[in-house]
């Protein structure tokens, strides 16, 4: 019980704590918060390969379950990890007037609501959670923008299609409960057997929106691109590390929840949307002539490959889009970051005025290379794994087409990466650029060599993260071998 209240209230209680300070104690808060995030990542490690479930009563016949298992604790590692990278990022310029006690609280406040969602296993207290995770973030989307004109209009429209998503799943959540007397996910796989097939696809149909909504599945990825461009650098790095993760994690932990003949009726047509994912993120991140944008829709484009891996219903593709929590967070994680230190030094996000910035930020060119491999699935970095489960599960479920059209769609995300490296990197540099090497603040080295250490360990030895993503699928139902 007390590993599971540590996990659970150690951010919410730095939150508190950071909220205290005085405004002009902005780097202390930071460093704070920064504590505390590496503190709930300690603790993760220090509960594996432990498996805890504690019932809290909490009066008036409301229950509490929180449980910890292998796939807990690998989007627990990945939602820490990212708080603890985006905390240490903005510590670069703590005197800005936006790196605030306030801000640094509600930064511990999404990773409150992530590690709830994550614990939880009641369908009213995981709503809860994603609401309180939700709420943060809009709040950071809003109060740390840079781009004020659009304010309001991009906030509006996070907050919208997010809680649309959310409240589709509150109708499931719900219907299933109005229908089986309980909201307990340990007990509902097996009530929910006995239920027509028509009612438990369109159960699963509205449950799965939340999640679909928080991957920028097309056509609900408008509020992405975004939120992500003109957010300042730390808020999307807490939106590409932490909210993403927990909408895979959402697919991962609740298809076991529907027999497998409602998933086999929803397997075409989440093929139908991952498609359509990678080729029209992947078309616009070509497209586009912002570098902050173009990795935003590429992050779109990633998404797609997630939900095909989970709609080939087979335990590979499922255990590479488990395994791809760990890919997306830390490639991109590490090439926003790259890239936006040589928008930084530039004062341009314009890939047309970029441009052969290698000779000034070598590191960021290594590290933003390196991210990019990882997202086009080459070895030896950590991205080829999960693109050779997911690839390997689309033609172990027999949908060749799709498999081979999905593997079409893997070189727009060559195409678009490479010509990123290409245009920020690589080619003449403007001469009113030139001049010596930069050397980024420690922190910001700091983060991208974490980044990119992780990156090329897993790549080249990812048998620990595999038995991980296996032990964790195991004890869903899903047998994988390895």
């Amino acid at each position: 019980m007390v590993e599971l209240l540590i996990l659970q209230f150690l951010p919410l209680l730095g939150a508190l704590v950071v909220l205290l300070f005085p405004k002009e104690k902005r780097e202390t808060a930071g460093i704070t918060a920064l504590i505390f995030s590496l503190l709930e990542l300690l603790a993760v490690f220090v509960f594996l390969p432990g498996k805890f479930t504690e019932y809290l009563g909490l009066g008036l016949g409301v229950t509490m379950v929180l449980s910890f298992d292998q796939l807990s604790a690998i989007v627990l590692m990945v939602l820490s990890f990212a708080c603890a990278f985006a905390v240490l990022y903005s510590l670069r310029k703590p005197s800005l007037p936006e790196r605030s006690p306030y801000f640094y609280s509600l930064i511990l406040l999404v990773l409150f609501g992530t590690v709830g969602v994550v614990l939880a296993r009641d369908l009213i207290q995981f709503y809860v959670f994603w609401e309180a995770m939700l709420i943060p973030a809009w709040a950071l989307v809003v109060h740390w923008n840079e781009e004020p004109k659009k304010v309001n209009y991009t906030g509006l429209k996070f907050f919208i299609i997010t809680h649309i998503g959310a409240v589709l799943t509150l109708a499931s959540i719900l219907w299933i409960y109005s229908s089986t007397g309980t909201t307990n996910m340990f007990l509902l796989p097996d009530l929910l057997k006995g239920f027509p097939l028509p009612t438990l696809i369109w159960m699963a149909v509205l449950f799965f929106m939340a999640f679909l909504v928080k991957l920028a599945i097309f056509p609900f990825h408008t509020w992405l691109p975004d939120a992500y461009t003109t957010s300042s650098m730390p808020v999307t790095l807490v939106l590409v590390g932490m909210m993403t993760s927990v909408g895979i994690y959402g697919f991962a932990r609740f298809f076991p929840l529907f027999p497998p003949e409602v998933l086999s009726n929803l397997s075409l047509p989440f093929l139908i949307l991952a498609l359509i994912n990678m080729f029209y993120g992947g078309a616009m991140a070509l497209a586009e002539r912002n570098a902050k944008r173009l990795i935003a829709y590429s992050s779109m484009s990633q998404m797609g490959y997630v939900l095909f891996g989970f709609a080939t219903m087979t335990s590979l593709g499922i255990s590479g889009s488990v395994f791809n929590i760990m890919n997306q967070a830390l490639s991109k994680l590490v090439l926003f970051v790259s890239v936006a230190l040589v928008a930084e030094s530039a004062s341009t996000w314009k890939l047309e005025e970029l441009g052969g910035w290698a000779k000034r930020h070598p590191f960021a060119a290594v590290c933003a290379s390196a991210a990019v491999l990882s997202l086009l699935g080459a070895p030896p970095v950590l991205g080829f794994w999960p693109e050779f489960l997911t690839f390997s599960g689309g033609f172990a479920s027999g949908n060749y087409l799709i498999a081979s059209l999905a593997l079409v769609a893997s070189v727009l995300t060559a195409t678009y990466g490479l010509r990123l490296v290409r245009m920020v990197f690589f080619g003449p540099l403007n001469e009113k650029y030139e001049g010596p090497v930069l050397r980024p603040a420690w922190n910001a080295s700091l983060v991208m060599a974490a980044g990119l250490v992780l990156m090329i360990l897993f790549g080249v030895y990812p048998g620990p993260a595999f038995q991980l993503v296996r032990g964790a699928l195991n004890l869903l139902g899903i047998q994988i071998g390895g």
